[in-house]
């Protein structure tokens, strides 16, 4: 453990030195009265970058401390937080290992304003203050804490906020054309990763370690829909609101506008999910498998508008893992062909599945004839895959004809970052994540080892029953509008988001009158980073609630 290093502090108000941000001649205060007298530069102030209204402490060197309990030193950059009363306080570190200063009291100190080349009086003595833990320090003057980012190349606000033991850096309220990027936001002080409760904003990537979770800068698709769009995350049990208003391309600076009236906007965390990505060599199919529409809910349009909420999220469970269980490696392919399942048919072995008619409603009858015979028995919509986190999902598979008696069984399918037949940035974007499936089909064309997840638009492989529904192009028999997108996105530049974007389009122009089918056709480009063919580990786990309840 670091032994912390403890500077006591002489507050005294007549040495205190006030610096202005906006010029270069810095004057000091005297406390007996409010006229600034010009002196030279301290040894320690330079041109100090002052955020908000803020306190001023000079100990070895200038440190700024803000209502919010942030802490920066001269040029703005974040050095810990100020804890305790505000008469009587300290400042620590980041990461709280380490005390930087003791004995503070804030009411000696001389406040400063950005927008003032003098003092701003202190409104109140510091008996009055309240207890200065973490957010909670009065202000000596209204205004947020938001400046520009002293070192960015963006021409974008920031903002630094605590919020209980995390501090956010960067807005979370930004305004961003088309074609253009977002700023970086950045929560620090973790003890965990956070999760992602949406994806509605499918293009931001985020990243996590060693304590801060990254929400990167990134491109906003030229052909996002404008408007407002909200993001959701939950960080240390708590959910936040990352809403990005987006303009049309070219009637906005490069840079992103950040609204600055932001502090770390909590929000009822909804499950909602979006697009992007995509890859290549994929396909695959199952026999007798499945489909049908439910819920077929008119969208307004065939486009790549594909700004809508994803609305099929499941609720997390711990993963069970069966005592011995199947196990094993091999990889994943996809299919949606719109024949009733054959779990669905009576006598199958495990448990029986249902099938649906073409409007999604339950079919009772055992006995009645699959879409791909002439029948009107078909694959259930509703058991499109489901979101949980960025690191888990759910959805329906087919698996080898050998296999037919493991009706209702689950497996976790761990992906390895690598792809069967080549390896892109779109598998190793899949590496930390698992995704649990539960059969609910056989196919003559699985191999063992390999799942053929239940995916609209992912190739009807041998058999094909979707021609009732209405929908667009179904791409590749095997691979479906992923593998045509493979061939458009060609072999070079960033396939990740070629191939994802592609992907997204052909999701919106296929199935853009099916609300339902568009879902589970962009959870393809979204969660499952439109990878094609990626390897897994695989192990048999007792099925969660969410899937048993759809099967």
């Amino acid at each position: 453990m670091k032994h912390p290093i403890f500077k006591s502090v002489l507050v005294l108000g007549a040495a205190l030195t006030l610096i202005n941000c906006s010029e270069d001649t810095p004057v000091a205060s005297n406390p007996s009265t409010d006229d600034p007298i010009a002196v030279q530069p301290g040894e320690n102030n330079g041109n100090l970058v002052v955020l908000d209204d803020c306190w001023l402490l000079n100990a070895d060197s200038p440190m700024l401390i803000y209502p919010s309990g942030i802490v920066t030193d001269g040029a703005g950059n974040v050095i810990g937080t100020f804890v305790g009363t505000p008469d009587n306080g300290s400042v620590v570190s980041v990461d709280g290992s380490t005390i930087i200063v003791t004995g503070v009291n804030l009411g000696a100190l001389t406040p400063l304003s950005p927008e003032a080349s003098i003092p701003t009086p202190a409104s109140s003595s510091a008996a009055a203050l309240p207890p200065a833990s973490s957010s909670n320090i009065q202000k000596p003057a209204s205004s947020s804490v938001a400046a520009e980012q002293p070192k960015s190349s963006s021409s974008a606000k920031q903002e630094v906020i605590t919020d209980g033991k995390v501090t956010i850096t960067g807005s979370l309220d930004q305004t961003v054309a088309q074609s253009a990027s977002t700023s970086e936001i950045k929560f620090s002080g973790l003890s965990n990763e956070p999760s992602r409760l949406s994806w509605n904003a499918y293009f931001l990537e985020t990243s996590y370690s060693n304590g801060t979770y990254t929400i990167k800068a990134i491109t906003v698709p030229e052909y996002f829909e404008i408007g407002e769009v909200s993001e959701f995350f939950k960080v240390e049990g708590k959910d936040y609101e990352f809403k990005i208003n987006v303009t049309a391309k070219n009637n906005a600076a490069d840079s992103p506008t950040v609204q600055t009236s932001s502090s770390a906007k909590s929000s009822s965390s909804q499950a909602q999910a979006k697009s992007s990505s995509s890859q290549p060599k994929s396909s695959s199919s199952a026999p007798k498998s499945s489909s049908s529409a439910a819920n077929q809910t008119p969208a307004s349009s065939a486009t790549a508008d594909i700004n809508y909420s994803y609305g099929n999220m499941a609720p997390y469970e711990p993963i069970k893992y069966v005592s011995g269980g199947r196990s094993g490696s091999g990889w994943a392919t996809r299919y949606w062909d719109c024949c009733k399942p054959h779990c669905a048919w009576p006598g199958k072995g495990g448990i029986k599945t249902y099938a649906c008619d073409v409007s999604g409603n339950k079919i009772n009858d055992d006995g009645a004839s699959s879409m791909c015979d002439g029948g009107n028995a078909g694959t259930c919509l509703s058991q499109i895959p489901m979101i949980v986190n960025d690191t888990l999902a759910y959805a329906f598979a087919a698996v080898p004809s050998a296999d037919g008696a493991s009706c209702g069984k689950c497996y976790a399918l761990k992906f390895t970052g690598k792809g069967k037949y080549e390896t892109k940035a779109n598998h190793k974007a899949l590496a930390t994540k698992t995704l649990i499936v539960m059969t609910s089909n056989v196919g003559a064309d699985v191999s063992q080892g390999q799942f053929d997840i239940m995916i609209p638009g992912g190739g009807v492989g041998l058999f094909n029953g979707c021609s009732r529904f209405g929908w667009g192009s179904m791409g590749a028999q095997y691979g479906g509008l992923l593998t045509e997108c493979e061939k458009e996105a060609g072999t070079a530049g960033d396939l990740r988001t070629k191939r994802k974007e592609c992907l997204a389009k052909k999701c919106a122009s296929t199935f853009g009158k099916d609300a339902r089918a568009k879902e589970g056709c962009m959870f393809l480009a979204t969660w499952y980073e439109a990878a094609g063919n990626p390897m897994h580990e695989y192990k048999e786990v007792e099925c969660p609630t969410a899937l048993k309840n759809k099967f």
